[in-house]
C-alpha cells in the first residue's frame, strides 16, 4: 500500500543552458509522465530558475505526500468503522482516540520504521504508563495491519505492566463508609452493594442493568451479552445477605426501567455519575481517591468472601473468571489467597 512507487519530480535543466526550455517532470498515480514549464523559463538567470524549480518540486512533493496520507487514513478509518459493531462503545472510542492521535502524528511524515519509532519514543518521553503504551502499540499495529504494513512496527516491543488493582476496604472502613453512605447518599450505598456482592462492573454492566434482569424467583441476575465484557450471556447469584434489599428496592417496578435511572426517561445514568459521587464522598471523608475507587468494593467483596471461607471455585463463578488460575492471580494481586484453613489448622511440630 505505502510502498507503491512513483518517480518524484525532477528538474531537466539542459546543463544550465538558458536558451532551452527547462521543465520539471514526474509521473502521476496512473503512470503518466507530466511536464511543467510554467514558472521557470521567464527567469533570466540560472540561480533564479533553480530556486523556482526547488519551490515547484517541493509543492508537488507535498501534494503527493498529502494525497498518499489521505488515502492511507481513509483505509484505516474505514477498517476501524467496519469493526465498530464488534466492540463495546467504550472500547471503540478508546481505539479510535489512539489511532487518530497516531494518524495526526504521521501527517506530513514518511511512512517508515523511523517515523513509527519516533512516535513511540515521544510516548516514552512523556512517561506514560506501560498499560497505555501497550494500548497504543496494539492499536497502531492494527492500523498498520489494515494497510499491509505491519513490518514497520516490528522493532517496537511491549512494556511489562505492573497491574495494581484498587485497594480493598477493611472491615472498619466498610462500617464507617456504610454509615456515611446510608446517611448522605442511600442510592450510592445500594449501588456499591451490587459491586460488593455481585461483582458487577460499575460502568458497563451495573449502570445498564434493568429491573427485568433481576430474577427474584431464582435469586439471580442476568447479564446480557451486549453489556458483558466477554459478550456472553451470564448469570450472577444474589447472596442471601443482599437479597432482601434488592427485593425491597425493585419489587413492583417496571421491568424495562434501569435499576439506576438517568435524568432522561428510560435512560441509564451517565457513565461517571456514581463514580463521581463515590469519589466526592471519599474526599469528604479524607480517603485517598487514588487508592480507593468504586471498583474497590468488588475487591473488598472477593477478599471478604475468601476470609469467610467461600470456596474458590464458587468465587470463580461469581467473579466470572475463566479459570482458577486467574482467580488465584487476582487474589494474589490483592495480597490475599485462599489459605485461611492452612493458616489456622497447619499442625505444629
Amino acid at each position: 500500500m505505502i510502498t507503491a512507487k512513483k518517480i518524484l519530480p525532477k528538474l531537466h535543466d539542459y546543463a544550465g543552458d538558458l536558451t532551452k526550455q527547462w521543465f520539471i517532470y514526474y509521473y502521476n498515480e496512473k503512470g503518466k509522465r507530466i511536464r511543467i514549464y510554467k514558472g521557470l523559463n521567464h527567469l533570466p538567470t540560472t540561480k533564479q530558475r533553480y530556486k523556482a524549480a526547488d519551490e515547484i518540486i517541493f509543492e508537488i512533493t507535498q501534494q503527493y505526500k498529502n494525497l498518499q496520507y489521505q488515502k492511507i487514513k481513509a483505509i484505516i478509518v474505514q477498517a476501524l468503522e467496519n469493526r465498530k459493531p464488534t466492540w463495546r462503545k467504550k472500547t471503540y472510542h478508546c481505539k479510535k482516540s489512539k489511532i487518530f492521535i497516531f494518524l495526526e502524528w504521521m501527517q506530513g511524515k514518511p511512512w517508515t520504521r523511523k517515523s513509527i519509532n519516533d512516535f513511540f519514543q515521544e510516548l516514552t518521553d512523556k512517561h506514560i504508563n506501560p498499560s497505555t503504551f501497550n494500548d497504543y502499540l496494539q492499536n497502531v499495529r492494527n492500523a498498520l495491519q489494515w494497510i499491509d504494513e505491519e513490518e514497520l512496527i516490528q522493532d517496537i516491543k511491549s512494556r511489562k505492566r505492573q497491574s495494581v488493582p484498587a485497594t480493598y476496604f477493611t472491615k472498619s472502613q466498610i462500617d464507617y463508609l456504610s454509615k456515611a453512605m446510608k446517611h448522605k447518599d442511600p442510592e450510592l450505598w445500594f449501588f456499591v452493594q451490587f459491586v460488593y456482592y455481585c461483582f458487577l462492573r460499575p460502568r458497563s454492566e451495573l449502570r445498564q442493568l434493568k429491573v427485568g434482569d433481576i430474577m427474584l424467583e431464582e435469586q439471580k441476575i442476568i447479564v446480557h451479552p451486549d453489556i458483558a465484557k466477554n459478550k456472553k450471556l451470564q448469570y450472577i447469584t444474589i447472596p442471601d445477605a443482599f437479597f432482601p434489599t434488592v427485593e425491597k428496592r425493585i419489587m413492583g417496578r417496571n421491568p424495562n426501567e434501569y435499576v439506576f435511572k438517568g435524568h432522561k426517561y428510560m435512560k441509564p445514568m451517565g457513565e461517571n455519575t456514581m463514580g463521581d459521587r463515590h469519589r466526592k464522598l471519599l474526599k469528604e471523608l479524607n480517603f485517598d481517591t487514588k487508592r480507593y475507587k468504586v471498583y474497590s468494593w468488588k475487591h473488598t467483596g472477593a477478599v471478604m468472601a475468601v476470609k469467610a471461607g467461600v470456596h474458590v471455585k464458587q468465587l470463580q463463578i461469581q467473579l466470572r473468571h475463566h479459570s482458577l488460575d486467574q482467580v488465584d492471580e487476582y487474589l494474589r494481586q490483592l495480597g490475599v489467597s485462599d489459605l485461611g484453613d492452612l493458616r489456622a489448622n497447619f499442625p505444629g511440630i
